[in-house]
């Protein structure tokens, strides 16, 4: 019995007491379409998921919230376990409001206690311990995106969203650019994808050339690199191992070998692009062609995909052993709960700046386990100061008692790269509310000077909140 299997024989045993009601999955990843592909003695009526709104995926509609009240159904949260509790948090209160019952996919009614896992194997992995679970292998891979550079917008929508913010591509770009990847057919590269928004839209080939090409220059604007993980991959090479790079990608391997030249990733083997090679670590050929390239199965697989990554390289007979992305860290960690109070994308746009801050070494959270201290004044800052000052638009100089003054260039360098065309990058009211309720609650874990700069900010009107 496959993984796949498992998986839907359990949902079966565990929700079957769910059968008679009409229900709503709320979530549009793999076990979602798992269960609609699998799954037939339930009666699913369609997808919730606020980014996908009226789109098809796996045969079925994907709605509104709203919809889940006007056809009477029950909503089944389909995601990661500890993901679970933020997409209840969004979502309780209008459910409560109509009556709509709330379960996760293990068939428990929500909300019932969700512990952290305190426990989990990755909290003991630093990047020593790192280099002597890869120090056995001669041949080393690593996944390349959210391995060894990650965007730092909060997710890839984000993106697609700021071109449109800055003009340089139309309205509903980002709708069409996600509906076009999810129809091309097979292993696509970025040319696939652009001819079918043409087919989609009716754009002009001359037009689209040039909104391909502002997303490329995009990619470069957000991206940067984990330096701890380049920090391997050099000691790797260095150790005399050979290293390949292994990615599923629709960008043409030369793109990215000139933005991993210009953060100094050189001198591995060799790269190889799903879109290039027409094979993918979704099915596992891309590993099947590594081990004929490399001449070995003696090799072990370094990605932050638990599927693509790790599973697939298991299942190819590879060894492999996963980093978490930032994103994950974040869900992860006790600062999850910021992800509740965003309201605009400027508020998103420095919450992945926030991310990265914290969370681009993979092993940010080894020590406390889940728990975020905050030792360095100039990062404290940057997360939480310097928002708030730049949102009320004070002058740094007044409020330099406040902060390191390198903090906030360095924060305004990093949002005007990253905003280069929008006009008003200030948060939202609600989401410096929740920055100030994390440093007030949590206060045991900041330097006690940033606790003093917090609070003293308060009293000089900066903002509301009372810490």
């Amino acid at each position: 019995m496959t993984e796949e299997q498992a998986f839907c024989n359990q949902f079966e045993k565990e929700c079957k007491s769910l059968r008679l009601e009409k229900i709503m999955l709320y979530g549009a990843g793999e076990k979602t379409e798992l269960l609609l592909k699998n799954v037939k003695d339930f009666d699913f009526q369609g997808i919730l998921d606020p980014q996908l709104e009226g789109e098809h995926l796996y045969g079925a509609e994907v709605f509104p919230l709203q919809a889940a009240a006007d056809r009477n159904c029950i909503i089944i949260i389909v995601a990661r376990d500890h993901i679970i509790p933020i997409i209840y948090d969004r979502i309780h209160l209008f459910c409560e409001e109509n009556g709509i019952k709330i379960y996760d996919f293990h068939g428990n009614r929500l909300p019932h206690k969700m512990e952290a896992d305190h426990d989990m194997e990755y909290w003991n992995v630093n990047e020593e311990r790192m280099r002597e679970i890869l120090e056995p292998y001669p041949v080393i891979s690593f996944d390349i995106f959210d391995t060894l550079i990650q965007r730092t917008t909060l997710t890839l929508e984000d993106m697609y969203q700021l071109m449109e913010m800055e003009g340089v591509v139309p309205r509903q770009f980002a709708v069409y650019r996600r509906k076009a990847e999810r129809e091309c057919t097979g292993i696509c590269n970025i040319s696939d994808i652009y001819d079918k928004i043409g087919q989609i839209t009716g754009w002009k080939e001359d037009a689209l050339e040039e909104y391909c090409r502002a997303e490329l220059k995009m990619e470069k604007r957000v991206l940067q690199p984990r330096r701890e993980m380049i920090r391997l991959l050099q000691w790797a090479i260095a150790s005399g191992k050979k290293v390949y790079l292994v990615s599923d990608m629709y960008w043409p391997s030369k793109q990215i070998i000139e933005i991993l030249h210009g953060i100094g990733v050189n001198d591995y083997q060799q790269i190889l692009i799903s879109c290039e090679e027409q094979k993918s670590k979704k099915n596992g050929e891309l590993f099947e062609k590594l081990k004929k390239l490399a001449k070995t199965d003696q090799i072990i697989h370094v990605g932050d995909n638990r599927y693509d990554d790790i599973r697939m390289a298991y299942r190819q007979g590879l060894n492999a052993v996963q980093i978490m992305s930032a994103y994950e860290l974040l869900m992860l960690s006790d600062m999850k709960e910021l992800l509740n109070r965003v309201r605009t994308l400027q508020d998103r746009v420095v919450l992945g700046m926030i991310m990265t801050k914290l969370f681009t070494n993979p092993f940010s959270l080894h020590e406390h386990k889940g728990a975020v201290y905050i030792e360095d004044g100039n990062i404290f800052s940057y997360c939480f100061l310097c928002p708030v000052i730049h949102a009320n638009r004070r002058d740094c100089i007044e409020y330099r008692d406040f902060l390191n003054s390198e903090s906030y260039n360095e924060y305004q360098r990093d949002l005007i790269r990253i905003c280069e065309g929008v006009k008003d990058c200030s948060i939202s009211e609600e989401f410096q509310d929740a920055l100030n309720d994390w440093g007030s609650r949590h206060s045991d874990r900041i330097r006690s000077k940033n606790v003093e700069l917090m609070k003293s900010m308060q009293q000089k009107g900066l903002n509301n909140h009372s810490l």
